[in-house]
């Protein structure tokens, strides 16, 4: 039942993130570590999270801001190997935590929608990539950080989408590249690269009829349960 719910959220969050840009690991990554654990789960939504952003930037990469994803990188490079040695520093049960806390600070901020000065210019970019490579090695919650950035910048969807896409095809294959002892079940990440297809298939139809503020709505409201969820289950954990 439990791989069950994981699939549905991988499903879910695939299709949201063809339609906005963003969503796939919000709305799977608090699910996936419910299922595995904090650190194979993470791991499975970076996988998992390269794996879309490769597929939904084949069509859309004409519209890349390169320039700005080049500045987005710099802040990626650096904070990805301090958030892998705080991922390797922690017991399960407290990345549990670490996951969960991080998940619903991200998305509160996100729910804002509020500019924030604090991301613009060159140094608010190379900020943006820093708060998202380190959230995305440790709790594959890289998104918000990027979405605070596009709010602040008023970067169109045409080329938000497409960049940010640019963006997490680095910062997933750093974080995998930081946690080689994985373990992950074959059948799961099989079954999960099919819901990613799937659900890549649904965004495409969706985007005609839904707007990409419902669709990131919903995605944050499922983030919000899931990440609750996470942090309950590590104090719990932690506590007995």
């Amino acid at each position: 039942m439990t791989w069950v719910l994981a699939l549905c959220a991988v499903t879910l969050g695939a299709a949201l993130q063809r339609v906005t840009g963003l969503g796939f690991t919000l709305v799977s990554g608090p699910l996936l570590v419910l299922v595995l654990n904090p650190f194979d789960g993470i791991v499975l939504a970076n996988i998992l999270s390269f794996l879309i952003a490769a597929i939904v930037l084949i069509p859309t990469f004409r519209h890349a801001q390169w320039k700005t994803a080049a500045k987005l990188s710099i802040g990626i490079v650096v904070s990805v190997p301090l958030g892998a040695l705080i991922v390797y520093a922690l017991d399960a049960d407290m990345l549990l935590i670490l996951v969960g806390a991080l998940t619903t600070i991200a998305v509160v901020l996100a729910l804002t929608r509020r500019p924030m000065p604090v991301f613009r210019g060159t140094g608010g970019a190379i900020f943006a990539g820093s708060l998202s490579g380190f959230s995305n090695v440790t709790a594959g919650v890289g998104g918000p950080a990027l979405a605070m950035f596009g709010a602040a910048t008023r970067m169109p969807m045409s080329a938000f989408v497409p960049t940010v896409q640019v963006v997490a095809l680095l910062t997933n294959a750093l974080s995998i590249a930081a946690k080689p002892n994985m373990s992950l079940p074959l059948p799961l990440v099989i079954a999960a690269v099919c819901c990613v297809l799937l659900g890549l298939v649904v965004g495409s139809s969706l985007q005609r009829v839904i707007a990409p503020s419902r669709a990131q709505t919903l995605a944050l409201a499922l983030a919000l349960l899931g990440s609750l969820a996470a942090t309950a289950r590590g104090v719990f954990a932690l506590v007995v």
